[in-house]
């Protein structure tokens, strides 16, 4: 793992790292387009007269890319064998965090361009509270099966891919401790 974890993100001393990322900075193009229009609308507006636009366009068209940049910058999304973290903010921070125990459905989405270039957005339902999002990242596919995979209902019955059950025994032998109190029940009822 190449990229350091924010400090403000509180991971728990037995957790363990599994994915850190960002969203694509790519993303910031299109405050760069609308940045370039204001800047030029600026120039074009205050080259043809004595027009005070020139004095506010032009600053706030350089202002809007940072600004995105900046706010791009300080997302920071952390997966853990035990929660996922959601930290924005570069001054002023607000971390999210969500146990994988209450993960109960996800989805992902990739408009177009993310088709074309790798990325997209991956919501995870969460039960008891609001939905949490990791928006505009890379492989929003891969990120989805790590944490379902990761998620999965621990209840020891279904086998398969599920994590090992701390119950003892298995289902054959919970049926026959079932039958016996059943017929337990029976002999104390006649």
């Amino acid at each position: 793992m190449t990229e350091s974890i924010d400090p403000a993100i509180p991971l728990d001393a037995t957790e363990s790292v599994e994915w850190v990322g960002r969203p694509r900075i790519t993303t910031v193009l299109p405050a760069v387009a609308v940045g370039i229009l204001f800047a030029g609308l600026g120039v074009v507006v205050g080259v043809g007269g004595e027009s005070p636009v020139f004095l506010l366009a032009v600053p706030l068209g350089a202002a809007i890319p940072v600004w995105q940049y900046f706010a791009l910058r300080g997302v920071q999304y952390v997966v853990t064998d035990a929660a996922l973290y959601v930290k924005r903010g570069v001054l002023t921070r607000s971390v999210t965090q969500a146990n994988l125990e209450t993960v109960q459905n996800s989805s992902f989405e990739q408009d177009i361009t993310g088709s074309i270039f790798g990325y997209g957005s991956v919501t995870f339902e969460i039960a008891g509270g609001e939905d949490l999002s990791l928006r505009a990242i890379e492989d929003p596919r891969a990120i989805r099966a790590l944490v379902d995979q990761a998620a999965m209902n621990d209840d020891g019955l279904g086998g398969g891919d599920r994590r090992a059950s701390d119950i003892p025994g298995d289902l054959t032998q919970w049926q026959h401790v079932r039958d016996e109190l059943r017929a337990i029940r029976s002999s104390l009822e006649r």
